[in-house]
């Protein structure tokens, strides 16, 4: 693999092959598997900018490759690595171990500058440097396209200097931390959308797709991501990236907007390659002249794919008349995190339950193909009788609400592993009812490294449960949502009965304190390690994308 820069991403957990964990229901509300593996969004948006300025960008998604091959060697993997620059996202604080071991390695691999970015990045900058050597440089702030251009400029081109780099903090010639000021935050992000025309392509240059992969389950249940917005007007007090965190961790003060016309070319660039549905994060009841503005660009363009919209609060009428031309299949996505009014309130999200239905209602009456209800443990006010009962709530609504047993899907899962860093409630844990376990980088680390099972990783309790009492709240109560879930013929019996059985499981292992012996691995959904496109996502690639490709192989 031959390239200027390489955005590496790990998993969680380096060696989850050869360590006995049991990861729980900590991420199964995401596409990821417990390894976490669906890298940022940011790296797609970085392969486009910095392509198209030039600099050759390829991404290895070790962790994807990790899981769908048992026998892959990620030492040997590295030491085939030719590219100047190695880029590690350490996002999230649960890839802390991965992404620091990971870039360990490289770095006694090869003697390569390694630059890290996110959120914890961002956060934790002056300790990273000041503790782990094999780290470089940090590019902090949520928006590093341009600084990282300039770092690049710097690095390989011999053009300016690390003083003139926006966001950046690196390690002096004396080994002191320097850090410039995040002075790179821009109000319009419309220049560093996502071009999947322009990916497809450095996919096939490549030679190499299977380090492109997002997640494991890609192969046999695609799905495409946009992002509309940086930054957010909400303080989930657990969040790190809330408004509180967006302002005094990034220094974003407002909401940086992608223009209509930009967000519409986003989710059109991947529809003319493939049929897949498309995830757009981000709150479009925000700005409803700019939603009006975007699905207008999706009729005329003759989008025809399904498209999920995520709302952190209901969306009115109006706005959902608006949403639901979008595309003849859309989801809607919503996180209420409680059926308790007093702790979705002191979470971070105030409004009334009657609200909440109301919204699926309208949806139903709408016919939208889907509502999607969130939900999470380990919250503000929250008690294990109140977390176990959740299935109640949802049972009164599909009885109450016409139409609603038809549209609506629910799930529920724990706060884990980690209070994210940055927020309120991790600045100030003791004034919104928690307990915090430890705070620094290194102990969140040895956190994932050490631990058993996910209960044992998690930094934080309640004033209203316990760890014990978090863990086992969210077995029950995802076992009764299971079962309603069978009632409401969301899911077929034998499915759904295999499902509890498997949650009775896993709190029994939790319970005795056991891990696993059993590597995690993608097997079963992707049989002997297969590396092949299956059907289903066959069926979504369009004409374009094997005229792209044939073209791509041809030119000279």
């Amino acid at each position: 693999m031959k390239a200027d820069l390489l955005l590496v991403h790990a998993p969680s957990l380096y060696d989850f092959r050869e360590k006995g964990v049991h990861h729980g229901p900590i991420s199964d509300l995401i596409p990821s598997t417990p390894v976490f593996e669906l890298y940022p969004a940011g790296f797609l948006s970085l392969l486009t900018y910095l392509g198209k300025r030039g600099y050759k960008v390829r991404i290895l998604n070790l962790a994807t490759r990790m899981l769908l091959d048992p026998s892959f060697d990620i030492v040997r993997e590295i030491k085939r690595i030719d590219t100047l620059v190695f880029g590690f996202d350490l996002h999230w604080m649960v890839h802390v171990q991965g992404a620091l071991e990971v870039a360990r390695i490289v770095k006694e691999i090869w003697d390569k500058p390694i630059i890290f970015g996110g959120f914890t990045s961002t956060i934790f900058a002056h300790e990273i440097l000041k503790n782990y050597k094999q780290v470089d440089y940090v590019l902090r702030g949520d928006t590093t396209e341009e600084p990282f251009k300039e770092l690049l400029d710097c690095l390989i081109e011999g053009k300016g200097d690390l003083e003139s780099v926006p966001n950046l903090a690196w390690r002096d010639d004396g080994g002191a931390v320097r850090t410039n000021g995040i002075t790179f935050v821009p109000e319009e992000i419309g220049d560093y959308a996502i071009d999947y025309g322009f990916v497809a392509k450095e996919v096939v240059r490549s030679m190499r797709p299977r380090g492109f992969l997002p997640f494991a389950k890609f192969f046999g249940d695609p799905i495409g991501m946009a992002l509309a917005y940086k930054g957010c007007i909400f303080n989930c007090v657990t969040c790190g990236g809330s408004c509180h965190t967006f302002k005094n961790s990034f220094n974003r003060s407002g909401l940086g907007y992608k223009p209509p016309d930009k967000l519409a070319e986003e989710i059109l660039s991947l529809n003319q390659y493939m049929k897949i549905p498309i995830f757009l994060v981000g709150d479009l009841q925000l700005n409803l002249k700019h939603a009006r503005a975007m699905v207008k660009e999706l009729k005329e363009n003759k989008f025809d794919a399904p498209i999920f919209f995520e709302f952190f609060t209901p969306p009115n009428r109006e706005t959902l008349n608006v949403l639901r031309g979008a595309s003849d299949d859309v989801l809607l996505h919503i996180s209420p995190e409680t059926h308790s009014e007093r702790s979705r309130t002191a979470f971070g999200r105030p409004y009334q339950n009657s609200e909440l239905e109301r919204f699926i209602g309208n949806a139903a009456e709408l016919d939208f193909e889907r509502v999607d209800l969130y939900f999470m443990v380990g919250l503000p006010y929250q008690t294990y009788e109140n977390t176990v009962e959740t299935h109640k709530y949802l049972k009164s609504i599909t009885n109450k609400i016409p139409g609603a047993k038809k549209i609506l899907d629910y799930f529920i899962s724990p706060l884990a592993p980690f209070i994210d860093p940055g927020s309120l409630a991790f600045k100030n844990p003791e004034k919104f009812g928690y307990k915090l376990r430890f705070t620094d980088l290194e102990s969140h680390r040895l956190a994932i490294e050490r631990a058993s099972n996910w209960k044992n990783t998690l930094n934080y309790e309640t004033a209203w449960m316990t760890r014990d009492e978090i863990a086992g709240a969210s077995y029950v109560a995802a076992e009764k949502l299971v079962k309603l879930k069978i009632e409401n013929e969301i899911v077929e019996e034998d499915s759904g009965t295999q499902t509890i059985q498997l949650i009775k499981e896993a709190r029994q292992m939790v319970e005795s304190g056991e891990g696993t012996t059993e590597s995690i691995t993608m097997r079963e959904t992707v049989p002997d390690g297969d590396l092949y496109p299956s059907k289903n996502l066959l069926l979504t690639l369009k004409p374009k994308f094997f005229t792209t490709l044939l073209k791509t192989i041809l030119k000279p």
